[in-house]
């Protein structure tokens, strides 16, 4: 919009209609940053995930992700299934498989809503992937803005609706 015109238009009183947030918006490069990728292709042998190459099972994470390191207590540290892997899906994909595997298909757009933000914003897990990323290896790279950025956007998405497009 030229700036002219958007001053007249805000002196004029009229406001500008928010846009809706899709998940491409802002969500999409924060799934695939690598500190998330490196759980969710954990199972996946066609992005080598660690099951493949370091480690040997999803549910023996907690051996070496101590509660120390994760702040979460012996048995809540798994890895997410090989179904949650969107390595090289584009937005609209990896949008439409988050919601297929919070049980989009089967529940309300209100309960996957909440279902969706518990997930997005009350697990610990994805809290120490965004600000912590600690592991026995070291730190990855942080995911730019931390949780706090991460939690505006998710909430903007979800009140827009969960667009995919």
């Amino acid at each position: 919009m030229r700036p002219l015109f958007l001053a007249l238009l805000l002196m004029s009183g009229c406001a500008l209609a928010a846009l809706p947030v899709k998940f491409g918006d802002a969500l999409n490069a924060k799934f695939h940053h690598p500190r998330c990728l490196q759980c969710h292709q954990f199972n996946s042998a066609r992005h080598e995930g660690r099951a493949f190459n370091s480690h040997s099972a999803r549910f023996l994470c907690d051996r070496c992700h101590t509660a120390n390191i994760t702040g979460l207590q012996r048995g809540e540290w798994i890895a997410p299934p090989v179904t949650l892997d969107w390595t090289e899906l584009n937005a609209r994909d990896t949008c439409r498989l988050i919601k297929r595997n919070l049980g989009g298909e089967t529940v309300s757009e209100d309960a996957l809503a909440g279902t969706m933000m518990a997930h997005l914003l009350g697990d610990v897990r994805v809290h120490w992937a965004l600000d912590s990323g600690m592991t026995p290896g070291g730190r990855f790279p942080a995911v730019p803005g931390g949780a706090a950025a991460f939690a505006k956007q998710a909430q903007d998405w979800v009140e827009s609706g969960m667009l995919c497009e």
